[in-house]
């Protein structure tokens, strides 16, 4: 199928039972986007994933990572594999749908202006001249502002207490306008579309036919386990080796002993007198910090906790080590 390049088909890199699914992609294309081209940049890597998930399990990449090579993908699926497995069966079965509660903002001023209070300060306000009311006028928007916000908070809790325990995993998003009065995530078995389907027809029942409900997906789990993928730059790394004065082969327990050591001698608190010492400190922080990470992906699947894996640090290896990691949505769960 297409991808997000037309030019480039869409094709599995594979490596055991574990594939990438991939396209090539020019950076400048990807990285030029507009907004209309990026939603259809977007759409096409989402109908990628919800083709693929028709028939496997998915674990999300981040939309717009880019690697260099196939060797490079290789790489990922070899280093990645443990979490890749892990996270993998964890969701296998399991969806993500995205349920939006829409209503009419005119009709809900409306309403609201009606309200008691509300009602007679605008009378009022109406019965005035202009120049006298506008600590009234402002009082007034501040009351329709906190009423809209009572009412969407209450709708949202009845959406939320409805479908709540439906889902293994729910995420309330933010709402993306004032027409939005709910945004949720959930994370559903497959076996319980039916019973999704009779909630929602027991929401629209319960607000009156007066709220559009939207239910999409199924999706494959972004909000809940998306895989960050980073490659680090060879020279920010080797830079950071040489200030802690590596050679380009350390284990993990002489970086941190490097470190140390160095900082022992930079920390303004121990050396208050020496110049440019915050300075200096930071500067060795960020690259035990870097190197720290290196190291931890490059350590063995059975690591017994000694930190005694050799992390090597030559231009190869580096560009062929990627930080992982797996990443929840921010949200309110």
């Amino acid at each position: 199928m297409e991808g997000i390049d037309p030019a480039n088909e869409v094709h599995t890199v594979v490596a055991g039972d574990l594939a990438v699914v991939t396209s090539g992609v020019s950076p400048e294309r990807l990285q030029s986007l507009d907004r209309a081209a990026a939603v259809r940049a977007l759409s096409a890597h989402q109908r990628v994933l919800e083709t693929v998930m028709r028939d496997y399990p998915v674990l999300p990449v981040k939309f717009g990572t880019m690697l260099p090579d196939e060797d490079v993908l290789r790489a990922l699926l070899g280093q990645g594999e443990g979490l890749m497995r892990e996270t993998l069966a964890a969701y296998v079965g399991k969806e993500q749908r995205e349920v939006v509660v829409l209503w009419d903002m005119g009709q809900v001023i409306q309403e609201i202006a009606a309200e008691g209070p509300i009602s007679a300060l605008r009378d009022q306000i109406a019965a005035q001249p202009a120049e006298e009311t506008v600590d009234a006028r402002v009082a007034l928007g501040q009351m329709v502002h906190a009423a809209i916000q009572r009412r969407r908070a209450q709708i949202g809790d009845q959406v939320i207490a409805q479908l709540r325990d439906l889902a293994d995993d729910v995420i309330i998003n933010p709402t993306m306008d004032d027409s939005m009065v709910v945004n949720v995530a959930l994370l559903l078995d497959q076996s319980r579309q039916d019973d999704l389907d009779q909630r929602l027809d027991e929401l629209d029942a319960l607000f009156g036919g007066k709220l559009q409900i939207r239910c999409v997906g199924p999706l494959p789990p972004y909000s809940f386990a998306t895989l960050t993928v980073q490659a680090l730059p060879f020279d920010a790394v080797d830079a950071a080796r040489r200030q802690l004065g590596l050679a380009e082969e350390a284990s993990a327990a002489a970086i941190k002993r490097a470190y140390r050591q160095l900082a022992s001698q930079a920390h303004p608190d121990l050396n208050p007198s020496a110049e440019h010492a915050v300075a200096d400190m930071e500067a060795l922080t960020i690259a035990y910090d870097l190197l720290g990470a290196l190291a931890k992906a490059q350590s063995p699947a059975d690591d017994d906790g000694s930190h005694d894996w050799p992390c090597r640090l030559d231009r190869t290896t580096v560009e062929r080590t990627l930080l992982l990691s797996v990443v929840r949505q921010e949200g309110a769960a």
